[in-house]
């Protein structure tokens, strides 16, 4: 395959002064297994990262874990955004005007939001979340949710791929990812319940722990314009990420779409 460039739509990445602490917290949390990251955590780490795994964009999701955290992400997000980096705020669903908050995002030139149920608090179909993806879309915003079990909670259905299926149903007009290929640990449902929609699916922490068939199955029955690439970096190696995504049976045109063309218009970023 010639060269291609890559963008990665699921990384993490914190404020300076935040990510001494926050790394080390977060490879505790582990309920499964405690991963452990693959760079300190900050911009210049991710960045740093990328040029080591020939990566030239990134969105860095930020998750608002309690209501105040709301516009200081926000403002983060402005302050680190960048032709390499594409931030995704994050509105949590007990923040008192999300509609004025998304349209304040979007008017920023931010491109899109991240939720996470199990730091947020609802489920992805909750109708607190649906009031967040509907003015997302209204605001012309992408939204990547986190999708399945997560490796710091108790398994749980906050995140099951039926739930996707019903955001999808409910906002049929908002631009969004299943991250973890539509469900981590949960992609038999995946292949039930999601693959075939016009809903994004991205590979972050998928590549090597699903099993190749039912990845084949899904990537067969998903339309190939709704594939996506993603590490999750720090808590994956991009480099090793590209390294299995490349070694993947999918033919070059395939995976062309999957690591640029398909981001692009996923974050609204044209092509």
């Amino acid at each position: 395959m010639t060269s291609v460039p890559i963008f990665d739509v699921h990384t993490h990445a914190f404020p300076d002064k935040l990510a001494a602490s926050a790394i080390p917290r977060l490879e505790a949390a582990g309920v499964w297994f405690n991963p452990k990251a693959t760079f300190d955590g900050t911009v210049s780490g991710l960045l740093a990262s990328m040029d080591r795994a020939g990566i030239r964009r990134s969105i860095i999701c930020s998750v608002a874990t309690r209501p105040e955290q709301t516009t200081k992400i926000t403002e983060w997000s402005l302050s680190v955004a960048s032709e390499r980096i594409v931030p995704f705020a994050s509105v949590h669903p007990d923040y008192p005007d999300i509609e004025a908050e998304i349209e304040r995002i979007a008017q920023l030139g931010l491109k899109g939001l991240k939720y996470h149920p199990h730091y947020g608090g609802y489920p992805l179909d909750d109708p607190k979340v649906l009031r967040i993806a509907r003015a997302a879309a209204a605001a012309g915003l992408a939204m990547l949710f986190h999708t399945g079990h997560d490796l710091a909670f108790e398994k749980d259905d906050s995140a099951t791929p039926l739930r996707v299926r019903r955001v999808h149903e409910a906002v049929p007009n908002l631009r969004m990812t299943a991250a973890h290929l539509g469900g981590w640990e949960q992609w038999p449902e995946v292949l039930e319940q999601v693959a075939g929609l016009p809903i994004y699916l991205e590979t972050s922490f998928t590549l090597g722990r699903c099993p190749p068939a039912l990845l084949e199955r899904i990537f067969a029955k998903h339309p190939p314009e709704y594939l996506l690439f993603g590490t999750d970096a720090p808590w994956r190696g991009q480099r090793e990420e590209v390294a299995k995504f490349m070694a993947l049976p999918i033919g070059d045109d395939l995976k062309r779409r999957i690591l640029w063309d398909n981001a692009l218009r996923f974050a609204g970023l044209g092509m």
